[in-house]
């Protein structure tokens, strides 16, 4: 897990208690019609919800079957992401709040599927995998593992629990009903298991294995890896959206500011290596930097021939609404050197288009991936 990672963790193990006794305090900016409505006695924050150009359940309900049955929004916040739906079933219509997975806990879904051979035969994994994830005290008829449609490749599963519309006049009557979901007692975990929680990161691993899965994991740094992401191919790379490539070494000794890759046994540990300057050269076509793919910790990647040999040109940034983000397979981007192809050329085409290919520089400021 990346410093990023960690200090996402402390701030919501801070927050943890005050997130299962407000499960829905999830986004500030909620409609105008659940805003309008009265604070509820016990704190719990009414849920933003997705129609939210509808004054009444009635009017959201009849949008939802002009839309062909499903009225759905991708909800993110600092804590957790989920996914809010008015949905027409064979009872008559459902109000359903999705959980999804998050940090390190989606990294390794995504992962997972990247490296499987059959994809699709790891989507039904995963499913097993994410149901089996549930602690036996909090699975509960109706909490179910689902899988919604992704704006992208990468598939989106997560955990769902749903409620019978029948009786619901107001979205305060939307709120305190889905207040009781136990589904909400699992958001605490949705971000990966820790020891206080769950149990130990190794344990999930095994729990992905022992149903199909080959998860693999950095011993450097603890995120989960793969060599088959399409930007990255034969390279281990984790999907953060900051180191990509680049291990920190942060629980083993021997840290570098070089960049130094991911690793599968603590025995390739090797010490940073350097440039000798007799490298040839060339230069990143959308960085500008003088790059080189003769680096000794990074043959064949083409990496920064000074300073700290990073082979990240640049991070995701965001360029889109939070469920495309959510869905995205961008990690970082490769540098591409001027007048050579690239297997992340296409997508970094279209992340400059739509705002996702950020290089951010500040003076005096090293930023992790630079």
């Amino acid at each position: 897990m990346g410093k990023k990672a960690q200090q996402k963790r402390a701030v919501k193990h801070a927050k943890q208690a005050k997130q299962r006794k407000a499960a829905a305090s999830r986004n500030a900016a909620m409609s105008t019609a659940a805003a309008q409505q009265p604070p509820l006695d016990d704190g719990f924050a009414p849920s933003p919800v997705p129609w939210g150009d509808y004054a009444t359940v009635a009017d959201a309900l009849t949008a939802a079957e002009d839309a062909g049955g499903v009225l759905s929004c991708f909800v993110s916040d600092d804590l957790n992401v989920y996914e809010l739906s008015l949905r027409r079933g064979e009872d008559g219509w459902r109000y359903e709040v999705a959980l999804y997975p998050d940090q390190v806990l989606r990294d390794l879904v995504k992962t997972s599927w990247l490296d499987a051979d059959d994809q699709d035969q790891a989507v039904k994994q995963l499913h097993l995998a994410l149901a089996a994830y549930i602690p036996q005290n909090l699975r509960q008829p109706g909490l179910e593992t689902v899988q919604r449609p992704s704006t992208t490749s990468m598939p989106r599963i997560g955990w769902a629990q749903s409620l019978p519309m029948a009786g619901m006049q107001t979205w305060e009557d939307v709120v305190l009903a889905e207040k009781e979901l136990p589904l909400f007692e699992l958001a605490p975990l949705a971000d990966g298991p820790d020891d206080m929680h769950w149990g130990r990161p190794e344990d999930t691993l095994a729990l992905f294995r022992e149903h199909g899965l080959s998860p693999r994991a950095c011993v450097g740094c603890r995120a989960p890896v793969t060599d088959r992401h399409p930007h990255w191919p034969g390279v281990l790379v984790s999907m953060d959206n900051e180191y990509g490539p680049a291990c920190g070494r942060f629980y083993l000794a021997g840290k570098s500011p070089q960049k130094v890759g991911h690793i599968l046994d603590a025995t390739q540990a090797l010490t940073a290596g350097n440039l000798t300057g007799k490298e040839q050269t060339t230069q990143c076509q959308n960085c500008d930097a003088h790059i080189t793919d003769q680096h000794p910790d990074w043959p064949g990647v083409w990496t920064k021939a000074s300073g700290s040999n990073s082979p990240i040109c640049a991070i995701v940034g965001g360029g889109g609404d939070d469920a495309t983000s959510y869905d995205l397979i961008d990690c970082v981007y490769p540098h591409h050197p001027v007048g050579a192809d690239s297997p992340a050329a296409t997508a970094i085409t279209t992340a400059k288009k739509t705002g996702y290919f950020s290089q951010p520089r500040w003076p005096g400021l090293t930023m992790p991936w630079a």
